[in-house]
């Protein structure tokens, strides 16, 4: 989403500047750092990725709801520079300098807090457990306010939308629908292929809960019993010791290929040959990488976890099962393991669907929109202002 913004913003004539909580630690002022007798944290001007911007630390991040307050004034000196405001992110938490700045701003966001939290949470240590019930009520206040100040929130599903308004009662027209624009010319198609080497395609974060890898691995091993020569490839970061552990203990090691965090040319490769793509997930805004999988022309199997239902109808341009559910997830993909038909006909479907629907033709137009409605209040200006968490 970054990405996207960023690239698409400068072909259309703005400057991107990207403002962001500094990823390193050490940037950071958490209490083990004051321990040490650290007293300043990071502020330093620096890229990400290709665009310049500001690299910001956090004093005690240990506690959730001060990220963005109690180095607000490292992030007013950043955003006195800037001309258009305009947060992504996946809740909106990262907006909250532009409310406490008074600037006018939209966010282009993939979930609420609560969503979000909702499949994290567990995996918290007690002592996470004790501060988030500190945090949590005071990040759902800065919530309830940066919908409130925002002028546009962009959301990936029709699902966000509803869980937004069930919570928040927005205006109307404040939330808008606008999914992640597809690349189809970078994601297409391969124009001959054999399936010379059949594989299951997973792309995402290995660890994060919510994607609910340990329930693939247990469909997995379902259907490695029927097709013992499939394989199953994970994209993502490194695996941890439960998922490791986990996939010993079904004794598919040999069969489960971990490929690391790969490029899009690499990512591309790998949709374009895969069998089929799996999204095991709880909860989704949308799922980028199931329109990616589609782009090229293979067949999705999701769980029913939100933003996936906005674009697969089941059994037309991919399957939807019951979430979590091992052994409906194992059924789906047998069902298209065994009819290679089938699977033709919903991969050539699904690439129609990100074609007519979820293009950069189709989308993109829509972003430049936004941009235009929040510069004509911000002076000659055309810089684009954006905060990542």
């Amino acid at each position: 989403m970054k990405k996207f913004i960023c690239d698409y913003a400068q072909k259309s004539g703005f400057s991107p500047y990207i403002v962001y909580s500094s990823l390193d630690p050490q940037d950071h002022l958490s209490i083990k750092n004051l321990l040490k007798s650290k007293r300043k944290i990071g502020f330093l001007e620096k890229k990400y990725e290709e665009y310049d911007g500001y690299s910001i630390g956090i004093v005690l991040p240990e506690f959730e709801f001060l990220h963005y307050l109690s180095s607000f004034r490292y992030w007013k000196k950043a955003l006195a520079q800037g001309d258009i405001f305009f947060g992504v992110s996946g809740t909106n938490q990262s907006c909250l300098p532009f409310v406490l700045a008074k600037k006018d701003f939209a966010c282009w966001i993939a979930t609420t807090l609560l969503e979000d939290r909702k499949y994290t949470a567990g995996e918290f240590s007690l002592t996470h457990k004790l501060i988030d019930k500190f945090s949590l009520p005071v990040c759902l206040y800065w919530e309830k306010l940066i919908f409130r100040k925002s002028k546009k929130v962009l959301v990936p599903s029709r699902y966000t939308a509803r869980k937004i308004f069930e919570k928040y009662k927005l205006d109307g027209d404040k939330v808008e629908v606008l999914p992640y624009p597809v690349d189809t010319n970078l994601f297409h198609p391969k124009s001959s292929k054999k399936d010379e080497e059949k594989y299951l395609l997973f792309a995402g974060r290995l660890n994060d809960p919510r994607k609910n890898l340990s329930m693939l691995l247990d469909a997995f091993s379902i259907v490695r019993r029927a097709f013992p020569e499939v394989k199953l490839k994970l994209v993502g970061d490194e695996p941890d010791s439960r998922l490791l552990r986990k996939v010993f203990e079904l004794g598919v090691g040999e069969s489960v290929l971990f490929c690391g965090a790969l490029s899009y040319e690499e990512l591309v490769h790998l949709y374009q040959n895969a069998t089929l793509f799996v999204l095991p997930s709880l909860q989704e805004g949308l799922g980028i990488v199931t329109l990616e999988a589609m782009a090229c022309g293979i067949p999705v199997v999701s769980t029913r976890c939100g933003g996936p239902e906005d674009v697969i109808e089941d059994g037309v341009n991919g399957l939807l099962v019951e979430n979590n559910s091992a052994s409906k997830l194992a059924e789906a993909i047998l069902k298209l393991l065994r009819d290679e038909g089938l699977r033709k006909r919903m991969g050539k479907k699904a690439r129609q669907t990100v074609v007519n629907k979820y293009s950069m033709v189709k989308l993109a137009p829509k972003f430049l929109d936004f941009f235009k409605e929040l510069s004509s209040g911000a002076g000659q200006g055309q810089d684009i202002w954006r905060i990542r968490r």
